[in-house]
């Protein structure tokens, strides 16, 4: 901050001490002084005194800006006196001398080097009139007053001074080259030397000796002052003397006469204040030094003009210490010395071509060539690929050559200066003054040339001259080629790094030069070097050195904070706007950094600044740095003519928004001409941030107005710019094709029309060189920057500043956004891709909890409907009630779970548009689940219903055997008969025989499922009934199971197009192709069935019609556009698959009738019967005997099918979390997992059938992936499968055992059957126990102990029979899971593989993760020739993938258009199918390195596969496969080894 008013430093009295005050009446003292008030020039002193060198330089710069004296002379106490030579170094003005008046030029120079004479002000004595005050008068106009010295009219002036007598101030007197207004004609050095100059010998004797000319202040002259002026008179500088008192005595006349007699002293070398005001006074002395500046400029001599450098050798032999003769500045001024020589010699623009060739020509052009590789406008009749190909030879050629040259010699002793960090920042200083004092001396010759060149083309006729126009553009380059600064020397460092880091080298010295250079940089960024982010010469960013040199800042902040896991955050403040509107300015101003600034175009490109943020702010505004980038000006006159001067500003504009988290708008006035252009810039850059949900700041600050009632009353003022801003969004969403998603400013991002625009006053009061700064501006420029930290604070959890690392991601993927004109690039920018992983992963754990919760819900609703005494519909209406709560809950929780993601996650605001989809996938899933349940509980109650019916046929058959067994028993226990057990059985079997022989018993009726899969068949094949008659006339549908469907001619016939193209087709051509649709879709459909099978139902109607649509999909959705199946393939495939299912239906028909037939089922019985009966008439206890049979009989089955239903789901649970690489937990893992898959086995045949047969491919690859994890073992030698189904089993069972601790507390005086109905009651929602089966338990159970009973139960299922049996799963492994009712692989299927849909033009699976996407798109697209597309003309496969060639002219035919040739970018336009399909137009979506790799290595055999000529042009497509892992770790975000 810069303010004018700083040198007031009175302390301000609190309330209290002025309440004590008025009580003593202190105010009536004449003593005021206080000892905590100190005179400003006692401060001033103090502070340069205690100040570092470089803080010296910058108290000097701002002084110097306020038009405040500097020091020049520093009174040190013991030590005499300092000459603060370096401190001054980087004072730079500008201003117009008497001989440029007439040309309007102006000359800028570093104040320390320039020759300007030099006028001294002593006081001998003490003086009645202040001298520092009537020389503030003297330099300044009356409408233009500065306080240039401090005088003791001013806020503490009258204390007295402690330290600072001895200062000697300098303040300089700059012409404007306007005559109305200045007071000299030329410049001029004013030096004041503070104290009586009668005990300041040394002070006194260096002045004199280096002034041209000395005003003595005086009173009155004694003798003693009489002999000092006599000693003066023989210094070489003009004595002039002041007499200041308002009379003079005559002991003064008659000293002053004595030395104009003795001719020491003329007489107009004194003046008189005698008879004069103050105004008077001080025009009378202007009028002298007037005279002797003009007199001094005409006689040149030793003792005229001479820059301050020159005096610092003189002060040297007057005893006086130089700054600069420190250690530390002296080495770095000989090393910058050794470097700055060898420029010395030479002309700029040679210099930099010999040792600055990183950055010259061929940089030029390889920055050309990669534009043009991303926006291809000249590769005419090549395709794409084979062009981009060409530049990148031409590019790696280029590259070469600057590799050949190496690091020049120049650069190598610059780069090894800068190891010696003590002196390196005094190196890099010197070198600064230096390179911008030649530069300053070499560009002001060009700049004449060009102003003169200029007005004569004005002068010229209207209509411009072409030759003078080139002439300028010409300068304009030379302009350009003579600039050298600090920054040129940084540049070449960073291309040098950029184009040697990935050189093997042979020359060790050089490569530890080169990998040293980021840590260089790195330490110089922190130390407040800035770093070019973007090269303004050729508008290029050198990424791979950008992003280094950060990594390398990253990992020194890391060190120095010694936080682990806890990334240092850094919040982005970029500034735009027009050309000379004070951009650098207000960042210096606001920061108190050190941006270069002038009127012109100073900054070129964008710089870079990080400034530390310290205490307790860190911790307010949730950062450790504020980075500051400072762009070039927009809208540049002296670029206007070059080509593409518009598309450099939209590019810059863009980049810096993308990476800022406010930006502030630099405008001019309040309605700044250019301020239109600006913000149509501005507007598109927020519209194309706002796509990747990246929503900056906005401030518009209006510069130069000074009004103070200007905020309040421009009112129409800021609704124009909204108006503006409103009309400019709208036109700019047309352009970037955005007009549904915005349509006003607001749409873009947050705008406050009152907060969101700030008026700062003109940084000038007056007018330069000798205008102070407006104390005005920094307190404004104090607001703004006040506001920015609240703001900042206010949106700490909203917008959380990125870290480093998330920086460098954002910065590469907007500048590959940049070049290629790629603003839709939601997936590709790399922080907006990793945020939609992490979002997808969480909403992949969201839905398979809610399947997981509901699939639980389910087992239980199904167990309680098979439990219940009751009418099942009654169980289903209660639970599906219970479902709405239930799914109510579980939706809430998932919402929840988003929501808490939003709120917590990181950079989670750049997937805010993807909110909404996620919740309606969430519901969607939700309603689909519902429906599902809602199903599942319908067919349990008719399950359950069918099974009630059997049962009462069965309770009547058990009613009479009991019946009779009873009557056996009371015959033989009156008869009182001995019998053994065989004698027993015998008598038994008699009875069973003899009752069930009584029964009238109808087996269920055989389902004729033959003639129902023929009426299906005939149903939905009403257009190929002839074709289906004569079919089933020669065979029937029993007698086509185990024949294999062969592909004939009759089969397949040409598409309407390809017929066109090739008119005798062979029907050979599409043979092989059909074989292998028809092959996956036979193994496919049989799946189908045998899941079907696998349910164990009776046979519906149903089941067949359900098969016919599943293959009427298939063949439905088979598109190529080269062949199709006919109406007799249709019929064939049907049939063939109607006839396989008909033998499985009927075998599972055949089951189900077994397995329910009242009869067969209490055959099964028969033995329990038995048991029972022998049991009771030897009087035998058979409490464990009844124990058993309901273990046997109804618990352990039931047990082992809750664990049955369970498993499926653990398995899924249990690799979701346990599988290396996480494959099993998102999508784009489960993508790369695939790819390693495929990389291991690398077969053609399974390239291709992933690549064509996706679904079934992802399906068996799951299946084998379950079997393979569910064997492995542990270290207890027990599969995984096994293991997983021991967990449940335990879980059951000691649920099982609480519930028989309940039971046996309660159970006195109860029977079995209330037992048993309690255990079921206790039990209904975990296991079915269904009441068929407990018939021979409860039979004749009277004297059965219920407690014993519950003992035995115990102890039955505490043996090892139930995990003796889960063991023996682990014998066949892959059975098992088969025989799952749910099976793991669907279930990751469903999670997994997304919605199926296929590229139309590359066939690559859409991989949106949300269930609910409004289109498909896949992150990276395929070499279409890898779906088998050739081109028309040469019939070689197609290496280019498709956002390709929607972002080119390039067109397209097929049988979908008609044979007519489509253009590529209008492809949504052409049906339904092609428009459900987002592909960005982007030549940067590069096909993965792994595909790449694939097509390269079977080329061949594709090519022979597809009927095609091999791909050209792909021979770097020899990729390695460590440089393939890198591009899939980069493009998947994952680690390799981590799948291993």
């Amino acid at each position: 901050m810069v303010n004018s008013e700083a040198r007031n430093l009175k302390l301000k009295p609190t309330k209290k001490q002025n309440q004590s005050e008025l009580r003593r009446l202190d105010f009536l003292s004449q003593d005021r002084s206080c000892e905590s008030e100190y005179h400003p020039l006692d401060i001033i002193v103090s502070i340069f005194l205690c100040a570092d060198p470089f803080l010296q330089q910058e108290l000097m710069v701002k002084m110097s800006l306020c038009q405040f004296a500097l020091p020049l002379l520093l009174p040190a106490g013991n030590k005499g006196c300092i000459f603060l030579l370096w401190a001054l170094r980087s004072i730079v003005k500008k201003w117009c001398p008497l001989s440029l008046r007439d040309s309007a030029g102006f000359k800028e120079t570093n104040m320390v080097t320039t020759n300007i004479p030099m006028f001294s002000f002593i006081r001998l004595g003490s003086c009645s009139i202040s001298k520092s005050m009537i020389l503030n008068k003297v330099l300044s106009r009356s409408q233009q007053h500065h306080n240039f010295f401090i005088h003791a009219d001013m806020e503490c002036g009258n204390l007295s001074r402690r330290i600072s007598d001895g200062l000697v101030e300098l303040c300089w007197y700059l012409p404007s080259g306007s005559v109305d207004l200045d007071l000299f004609p030329e410049p001029m050095t004013i030096l004041n030397l503070r104290g009586d100059a009668k005990v300041l010998h040394t002070q006194v004797q260096f002045l004199t000796n280096i002034s041209s000319a000395v005003f003595l202040w005086i009173d009155n002259v004694d003798n003693d002052t009489s002999k000092i002026l006599k000693s003066l008179t023989q210094c070489p500088a003009s004595i002039y003397i002041v007499l200041t008192g308002n009379s003079v005595s005559s002991e003064t006349e008659q000293h002053l006469n004595e030395l104009i007699d003795s001719s020491v002293l003329k007489e107009e070398q004194i003046l008189a204040r005698v008879m004069r005001n103050n105004a008077e006074f001080t025009e009378a002395l202007q009028s002298i030094l007037r005279q002797v500046l003009v007199r001094t400029y005409q006689e040149i001599t030793s003792q005229g003009l001479r820059s301050l450098e020159k005096l610092a050798k003189i002060a040297r032999v007057k005893g006086i210490v130089i700054d600069e003769d420190e250690k530390l500045c002296s080495l770095g001024k000989a090393r910058s010395e050794s470097i700055y020589n060898y420029i010395e010699g030479k002309a700029i623009n040679q210099f930099k071509s010999e040792s600055m060739s990183f950055q010259g020509h061929t940089w030029q052009q390889i920055s050309k060539i990669e534009k043009e590789q991303c926006r291809p406008k000249n590769r005419e009749e090549k395709s794409v690929q084979v062009y981009c190909n060409d530049l990148e030879e031409e590019k790696s050629k280029l590259q070469k050559q600057q590799r050949a040259k190496g690091i020049s010699a120049d650069m190598k002793r610059f780069i090894a200066a800068l190891t010696h960090s003590d002196e390196r920042k005094y190196m890099l200083q010197w070198m600064k003054f230096g390179l911008d004092s030649k530069s300053r001396e070499t560009l002001s010759v060009l700049h004449d040339k060009y102003k003169a060149l200029y007005e004569k083309s004005q002068e010229q006729s209207q209509q411009k001259d072409s030759t003078t126009n080139k002439l300028l553009q010409q300068l304009d380059q030379q302009i350009t080629a003579n600039a050298l600064g600090l920054e040129h020397f940084m540049r070449e460092i960073g291309l040098i790094y950029e184009t040697l880091i990935k050189q093997e080298y042979h020359n060790k010295e050089e490569s530890r030069l080169v990998q040293m250079l980021p840590d260089i940089v790195a330490n110089l960024l922190l130390d407040g070097f800035p770093l070019e982010l973007v090269d303004g010469d050729v508008s290029n960013i050198p990424l791979q050195w950008v992003t280094d040199v950060l990594k390398a800042v990253e990992v020194r902040i890391s060190r120095e904070t010694s936080v682990i896991g806890r990334e240092t955050k850094v919040f982005v403040l970029t500034v735009l706007g027009v050309q000379s509107t004070g951009k650098s300015t207000l960042l210096n101003t606001m920061f108190g950094l050190q941006f270069a600034v002038s009127s012109g175009r100073c900054t070129r490109g964008a710089f870079m600044q990080l400034i530390k943020i310290t205490g307790d702010l860190q911790k307010e505004l949730g950062c450790g740095y504020i980075m500051v980038i400072d762009t070039e000006g927009l809208k540049a006159p002296e670029l206007s003519n070059i080509d593409g001067s518009s598309e450099r500003d939209n590019e810059l504009a863009t980049l810096v928004i993308g990476l800022s988290d406010v930006t502030l708008v630099n405008m001019a006035m309040e309605n700044s001409t250019e301020m239109k252009d600006v913000l149509q810039i501005v507007v598109h850059a927020f519209i194309r941030m706002g796509e990747v949900g990246k929503r900056p700041v906005c401030y518009f600050v209006h510069q130069n107005v000074n009004d103070v009632s200007a905020h309040d009353q421009n009112i129409r003022g800021r609704k124009h710019l909204l108006e503006q801003l409103d009309e400019m969004t709208r036109a700019a969403a047309i352009m970037e094709k955005r007009d549904q998603q915005f349509s006003k400013f607001s749409d873009v991002l947050e705008y406050d029309a009152v907060e969101n625009n700030w008026n700062i006053p003109g940084l000038w009061h007056g007018n330069p060189p000798m205008a102070a700064v407006n104390s005005s501006y920094s307190h404004k420029v104090l607001e703004l920057k006040k506001r920015l930290f609240q703001n900042l604070k206010e949106n700490t959890k909203k917008r959380k500043p990125s870290t480093i690392s998330e920086f460098i991601q954002w910065t590469k993927s907007l500048w590959t956004a940049v070049k290629y004109e790629n603003f839709i690039f939601s997936f590709r920018n790399s922080l907006v891709a990793e945020a939609y992983k992490d979002l997808s992963v969480v909403y992949t754990d969201v839905e398979w909890d809610l399947r997981k919760e509901i699939h639980s819900f389910l087992g239980r609703a199904q167990n309680r409907i098979f439990n219940t005494n009751q009418d099942p519909g009654e169980e289903a209406v209660s639970l599906k009630s219970e479902l709405i709560v239930f799914l109510d809950e579980q939706k809430r929780k998932a919402l929840q779970k988003l929501k808490e993601y939003y709120s917590t996650g990181h950079n989670t605001n750049l997937v805010e548009k993807y909110r909404e989809d996620f919740i309606r996938s969430t519901e969607s899933l939700i309603i689909e689940r519902h429906i599902y349940v809602d199903r599942k509980c319908d067919e349990a109650v008719q399950r359950r219903r069918a099974l009630q019916k059997l049962n009462d046929i069965k309770e009547n058959y058990k009613n009479q055997i009991e019946e009779e067994v009873n009557k056996l028993l009371q015959q033989y226990s009156q008869e009182n008969k001995e019998m053994d057990e065989t004698q027993l059985k015998e008598v038994f079997e008699k009875m069973w025989q003899n009752t069930i022989s009584k029964f009238k018993h109808l087996p269920s009726q055989k389902a004729n499922i033959m003639k129902d899969m023929e009426q299906s068949l005939h149903q939905s094949m009403l257009t190929d009934t002839k074709v289906l008659n004569q079919k089933l006339r020669n065979k029937s549908l029993s007698e086509l199971k185990d024949e294999k469907l062969q592909i004939n001619h009759n089969h397949v016939e040409s598409t309407a197009f390809y017929s066109r193209l090739v008119p005798n087709w062979i029907y050979s051509i599409f043979s092989t192709k059909a074989q292998e649709l028809c092959d996956e879709w036979v193994k496919e459909c049989k799946q189908f069935v045998m899941k079907k099978v696998k349910q164990e139902q009776d046979h519906d109607s149903n089941h067949c019609r359900e098969l016919l649509r599943a293959i009427d999909a298939k063949i439905q959705k088979h598109k190529d556009q080269k062949f199709t199946f006919t109406e007799h393939f249709r019929v064939d495939f049907k049939l063939h698959i109607c006839g396989f299912a008909l033998n499985q239906y009927e075998e599972m028909h055949e089951r189900f009738r077994k397995k329910n037939d009242p009869l067969e089922q209490l055959k099964k019985e028969k033995s329990a019967y038995c048991q029972s009966f022998m049991d009771i008439y030897q009087e035998k206890d058979h409490t464990k005997q009844k124990a058993k049979m309901f273990c046997e009989n109804c618990l352990i089955p039931a047990i082992m099918q809750a664990v049955d239903n369970r498993l499926g789901m653990e398995i899924v649970q249990h690799m979701r979390h346990h599988c290396k690489g996480g494959k099993f937990s998102y999508r784009k893992n489960f993508q790369v997992a695939l790819m390693l898959y495929l990389k291991e086995k690398d077969s053609f045949d399974e390239y291709y059938r992933y690549l064509q047969h996706s679904t079934s491919f992802q399906l068996d690859w799951l299946k084998e992936q379950v079997v393979q994890h569910c064997a492995a073992t542990n270290n207890n030698q027990i599969p995984l499968l096994c293991s997983l189904a021991l967990n449940i089993l335990h879980k059951i069972v000691n649920r099982l055992k609480e519930a028989l601790k309940d039971i046996t507390d309660t159970i006195d005086g109860s029977s079995l059957a209330d037992v048993v109905q309690a255990i079921k009651n206790k039990l209904c929602e975990e296991i079915q126990i269904t009441q068929e089966k407990l018939g021979p338990v409860i039979f004749q159970s009277e004297k059965v102990n219920p407690q014993d009973f519950n003992q035995e139960i115990a102890s039955f299922i505490s043996t090892n029979y139930l995990t003796d049996r889960i063991k023996d799963w682990g014998k066949d492994v892959a059975k098992k899971i088969t025989a799952l009712p749910s099976d793991p692989a669907d279930e990751f299927y469903t999670i997994l593989c997304g919605c199926g849909e296929r590229c139309p033009f590359c066939g690559v699976l859409c991989d949106c993760t949300n269930r609910e996407h409004k289109q498909h798109s896949a992150e990276y697209h395929w070499s279409q020739g890898l779906n088998g597309h050739k081109h028309h003309k040469t019939g070689h496969l197609v290496s280019e993938n498709c956002t390709t060639d929607v972002a080119g002219d390039s067109s397209f035919r097929n049988e979908d258009t008609g044979g007519a040739w489509f253009l590529y970018k209008k492809y949504r336009e052409l049906n339904k199918w092609y428009g459900s399909w987002n592909i960005p137009p982007d030549t940067s979506i590069k096909t993965s390195a792994f595909w790449k790799w694939v097509l390269y290595k079977y080329n061949q055999r594709f090519a022979e596969k597809y009927s095609a000529k091999p791909a050209e042009n792909i021979s770097s497509w020899n990729i390695s496969w460590d440089t393939i892992t890198n591009d899939i770790e980069d493009k998947y975000k994952v680690m390799i080894n981590e799948f291993y």
